[in-house]
């Protein structure tokens, strides 16, 4: 009980408010040299792609600060999608050697911002047709702020949430998953940004080499010799339980849990993602 209240948005969001002072004390007083020998991280993620689980990997590297900062395109509880000069000053406000989540569409403006304070961009995705089971599920079940809580709990079964999900709602508020999931999708291929794929890091077979690939970025962002952890040691910090999103599933989930009209439906709209 305590754990869930801890992790609850009211209270995380109350904490990360309660960082804000020292976070800019901290940011006043960085230099530029800081930046390219700590550089920050930015968590970058296609919702409910394994943003959390990210977050344990880079809070495993080296001299790493974590003051709450999440900087999120369309905020859940409005849904107003920021234009790119706030985000641009988001961006430009992170501190070295600062983790820092974000939900941020793909754009050539964006990726420029980024570059400008030397940050080390890991961007996670993950199956489309896992990414619409799990926000349908955390709508309705888990997330009572979010500006969609109420249309998805309202909902009488899985199926017809996770056809939402797929849908949109038709008026621009919420859109249909090809313009939410394809916002992000020019990130993968993007010069500078490390695309992982959520599948690739929850597979014992293929954790460390991707974890070894976050630490070459890592080192080459840094410009100079750090002692690094090893790779082993980033995969031991993964620790799905902690994150006040899991709900357990696993890789494919959709195999068993999605209805066949569903998944003509993601094949209709999301064809060369599901192909990626």
């Amino acid at each position: 009980m305590a754990n869930g209240l801890m992790q609850s948005a009211p209270v995380r969001k109350g904490l990360a408010f309660a960082k804000r002072i020292p976070r800019a004390v901290a940011r006043r007083s960085a230099r530029g040299e800081d930046y390219r020998t700590r550089p920050p991280i930015v968590v970058n993620s296609l919702p409910k792609s394994g943003t959390h689980l990210l977050m344990q990997i880079a809070e495993a590297l080296p001299d790493r600060r974590n003051f709450g900062a999440f900087i999120a395109q369309s905020p859940s509880l409005t849904l107003r999608t920021r234009g790119q000069e706030e985000i641009d000053a988001l961006i430009a406000g992170m501190v070295p050697g600062e983790v820092v989540g974000a939900h941020l569409h793909y754009s050539p403006e964006t990726a420029a911002a980024l570059r400008g304070v030397n940050a080390v961009h890991l961007f996670i995705w993950r199956d489309p047709r896992d990414v619409l089971l799990s926000e349908a599920h955390y709508l309705a079940e888990m997330n009572p702020w979010h500006a969609m809580h109420r249309t998805f709990r309202a909902l009488p079964d899985p199926e017809s949430r996770v056809k939402l999900a797929i849908t949109g709602t038709g008026d621009g508020r919420y859109p249909g998953a090809e313009e939410r999931i394809g916002a992000y999708m020019g990130w993968p291929t993007a010069p500078g940004c490390i695309g992982l794929r959520y599948e690739d890091l929850v597979t014992p077979e293929t954790q460390e080499r991707e974890c070894g690939r976050i630490l070459e970025a890592y080192a080459a962002a840094s410009g100079e010799e750090v002692l690094l952890p090893s790779a082993r040691a980033l995969v031991a910090a993964i620790a799905p339980e902690r994150s006040h999103t899991f709900s357990k599933g696993g890789v494919a989930r959709w195999r068993e849990e999605m209805s066949g009209e569903n998944l003509a439906l993601c094949r209709e709209r999301l064809g060369p993602w599901l192909d990626a």
